[in-house]
Parts: C-alpha cells; structure tokens; sequence
C-alpha cells in the first residue's frame, strides 16, 4: 500500500494572549492556554481520521484487486493450464500411436 498522509502544522500569527490583565481574571488565561492545547489535539486528531479514511479507501481497493485475482485472473490461468496441459497429453498420444504405426510397418 502506497497511502501517503497529510501532514497539519499550526500557523498563529500574533500572540495568543493579547488582552489587558487589569480587565480580564485569570481563568481566562487558563481557558485561552487549554484552548492552545486542544488546538493541537484537533490537529491530531483530524491528521488521525484522515488516516484511517485513506487506510480505509486503500483497503477496500486492495480487497476489489484480491477479489479479481481469486475469481477471475487465478481460475483463468488455472484453465490455461489445464488446456495445455490437455494439448501436450494429446500431442504425446498422437507420437506415440505414430511410433506405432511405423513400428508396424516396419515389421511388416
């Protein structure tokens, strides 16, 4: 399988905290930090699930070329197989009753 995944990266432009400290308390800063975190996390988290998307479509192409393999090329060749090898039976038949045949009128 050749699935190559996307890479997310984060790009802030500007300071993450950009407000007066007189005005704000500071759950804010808390909350504003722990949002900087669980901004990383969806970035895991999507690169994730556009992984095991790709994974998942690869998969099921992987499962669609097994599928024409076992069903249609192997029973194929299968029957290839058997017709040349039916062609060669015959042919070696065909020598031998010819062998024969000579050896009789060589007998005679």
């Amino acid at each position: 399988m050749n699935v190559k995944i996307p890479r997310l990266t984060k790009e802030m432009s500007g300071e993450i905290i950009c407000y007066g400290f007189a005005t704000t308390s500071g759950e804010m800063d808390v909350a504003l930090l722990a949002l900087e975190r669980a901004f990383d996390n969806l970035i895991q988290l999507a690169e994730g699930e556009k992984q095991a998307h790709l994974l998942a479509t690869e998969l099921q192409m992987t499962r669609r070329r097994v599928n024409v393999l076992e069903y249609v090329v192997i029973p194929e060749l299968r029957e290839t197989i058997r017709f040349i090898y039916d062609k060669l039976a015959e042919a070696a038949r065909d020598n031998t009753s010819r062998l024969m045949k000579i050896a009789d009128i060589i007998r005679a």
